[in-house]
């Protein structure tokens, strides 16, 4: 009988380990590409916590860029211990100091794919719904 109780406790905590595992293993920095209905862009995260946005053409982020005639910046946190994952993508102002921040969900399905979705309104999503998730792919 005490056999049968490990073998399920075993088999049901078992995927927690494994979760463990690939968040410990998982390393945002890189680029990462995401193709969908409304076009091609790309993420791409560095080791001092950056991140450039590239879409149709047009480049947001880094350590300095230009935007409506101001300076910006963008940069991102992400906090693996929540669940859903938070990862927040904060633009500061380089001469007023201002900030947005947009706030994200994330999921890793491997270590070359996440799936990633935007709140509205100042707000973070609870869960990944269809039409507000994009699903990024490491190309670096």
């Amino acid at each position: 009988m005490n056999k049968w109780i490990i073998i399920i406790l075993v088999g049901f905590f078992q995927p927690l380990f494994c979760q463990s595992n690939t968040l410990t293993e998982f390393e945002i920095i890189g680029k990462w590409n995401a193709e969908d209905e409304s076009g091609f862009g790309s993420f791409t995260f560095d080791e001092e916590g950056y991140t450039i946005i590239e879409t149709e053409g047009t480049i947001l982020g880094g350590k300095k860029f230009e935007r409506n005639g101001k300076e910006f910046s963008l940069k991102y946190k992400i906090d693996y211990n929540t669940n859903p994952i938070e990862l927040d993508l904060t633009f500061t102002g380089l001469k007023d100091g201002q900030q947005l921040i947009w706030y994200f969900i994330l999921k890793i399905n491997n270590q070359n794919e996440i799936v990633i979705a935007r709140g509205m309104d100042g707000k973070r999503p609870d869960s990944f719904i269809e039409s507000d998730y994009i699903i990024l792919n490491r190309v670096e």
